[in-house]
């Protein structure tokens, strides 16, 4: 009797737990404050002497994966910068850039001197924000060849287009390269074009290179993975010698990859020299070939 008695007093215990814990529980209303927005920097320069730059906000990730919709009047407006004061200071000259479309602002007066030190300065005139930077543009290096190659893979029945390049590595110091490839119809525009594609992320094509891995002074060669060409395409190459700080804002951002590959990869945070804000300031000279891909 005893024992029966144990079993009712357990089971009487289990089903009081039971009807205690609820399972399905009414949701909970939770308010998140929003993070207050920062300023995020991207510069683009282009011989000889024509400056780009991206001013926008950092924005939720709830707003998209991998880029914006600028179409939405709503979230362009929170995000886009169209209303700041963009400033560039370098060898005694002051040069203000003009707002070219929401966010792009640029100038074809600044001139690119070689290990001049170039200072920007960007106030958002909506929020009250601003951001200072500092940056060296290199001496230039150029490109010694390059040519497209093909390769034929049976098991997928298919041809793979690509290219080779080699460029030779500049003596006597540490040298950080970067190396983009872009589609000739995709850059033609201009500035109209750089600022159509600048919220697609996934779409920036490079790789960045350190005479670390190759000697000082060696030859540095390599064919990419591309998969932005097919035959009759041309290809604009350029090869352009950055500071360790860009480069290393350049590998951090090539390892993040797309907002999927941020939660099941490592985590990363991408340096930066923005002081106040986020993105890279960097003053470039690229070395630009035409690459017809056969």
């Amino acid at each position: 009797m005893k024992y029966f008695s144990n079993i009712f007093t357990l089971s009487t215990l289990v089903v009081i737990l039971c009807n205690a814990c609820v399972f399905n529980p009414n949701p909970i209303p939770v308010e998140i404050e929003e993070v207050p927005q920062k300023i995020v920097i991207s510069s683009f320069a282009f011989p000889p002497q024509e400056l780009a730059l991206t001013v926008t906000r950092t924005f939720s990730a709830l707003l998209g994966e991998d880029s914006v919709n600028i179409d939405d009047t709503e979230i362009a407006d929170k995000v886009l910068v169209d209303s700041a004061l963009v400033i560039i200071r370098y060898a005694g000259r002051t040069d203000t850039l003009i707002n070219l479309f929401p966010a792009l602002f640029g100038s074809i007066n600044v001139e690119q001197i070689p290990n001049e030190k170039y200072s920007l300065y960007v106030k958002d005139y909506k929020t009250g924000e601003s951001v200072t930077a500092e940056t060296t543009l290199l001496p230039f290096v150029r490109m010694d060849t390059i040519y497209s190659v093909s390769e034929i893979v049976p098991f997928l029945d298919d041809t793979l287009y690509s290219i080779k390049y080699k460029f030779t590595d500049l003596v006597g110091t540490e040298n950080y390269y970067l190396v983009t490839y872009s589609n000739l119809k995709d850059v033609s525009g201009g500035f109209a074009s750089l600022g159509q594609n600048v919220f697609k992320f996934n779409d920036a094509k490079f790789n960045v290179f350190t005479d670390q891995n190759y000697g000082d002074g060696n030859p540095i060669e390599f064919r990419p993975n591309l998969a932005l060409s097919s035959p009759g395409d041309t290809l604009v190459v350029g090869l352009s010698n950055i500071t360790k700080g860009y480069y290393n804002f350049l590998s951090a951002y090539k390892r993040s990859g797309n907002l999927l590959s941020q939660i099941v990869a490592e985590p990363i945070t991408l340096p930066t020299n923005i002081e106040g804000g986020y993105g890279y300031f960097a003053m470039i000279k690229p070395s630009l070939r035409l690459v017809i891909i056969r």
